[in-house]
């Protein structure tokens, strides 16, 4: 049923737009009631974000041993979420829904981002106790500064993600984690 879900989301989204998707066109696409997608999502944009990026638990990183890499790792999977087509056209939209719905903005925090700072925290604690980082960095600062630059690049600039674009996120962010520029 998950799948059903997430295919009609996906194909919603590229046929009538994120503004124009409602829950009943997703159950009618799914071929689900209504109350089982409302049993998992407490809204359209959390559907959408849980369909498109990843569900109530994100993606595990992983661990390749230096914060470099763990970073570059963090920057090339947003990167390639927000590559996908239908994340473009479904992202603009999801964020308008988040600013003009406070209970909806706070919701997605708690569903979705608190998990995301968890695996950064994690992460930024694992270089901490490797040597790379002198004090404990903050985990939203850092957490920013991947997401940040990347959508940066990706929806405000409009620019294709490159190979080459990974490795300096990773740096923006190991600058960020270790208090450099400050």
């Amino acid at each position: 049923m998950d799948d059903a879900i997430r295919d009609a989301v996906r194909e919603l989204v590229l046929d009538v737009g994120y503004a124009a998707l409602t829950v009943d066109a997703v159950a009618a696409r799914a071929r689900v009631g209504k109350a089982a997608i409302y049993r998992r999502h407490a809204s359209r944009g959390e559907l959408v974000f849980s369909a498109l990026v990843h569900g109530r638990e994100p993606r595990p990183l992983p661990d390749t041993g230096s914060l470099t890499g763990d970073l570059a790792a963090l920057a090339q999977l947003i990167l390639g979420i927000f590559s996908d087509p239908v994340v473009a056209a479904a992202t603009p939209g999801l964020l308008a829904d988040l600013k003009q719905q406070p209970d909806i903005a706070a919701r997605f925090q708690e569903t979705f981002i608190a998990g995301e700072r968890v695996q950064v925290a994690d992460l930024l604690e694992r270089a901490f106790a490797r040597g790379e980082l002198a004090v404990r960095a903050d985990p939203a600062l850092v957490h920013a500064a991947v997401l940040g630059t990347a959508f940066a690049w990706v929806f405000l600039l409009a620019q294709p993600p490159t190979p080459a674009l990974v490795p300096r996120i990773a740096a923006v962010a190991v600058a960020a984690a270790r208090g450099e520029g400050a």
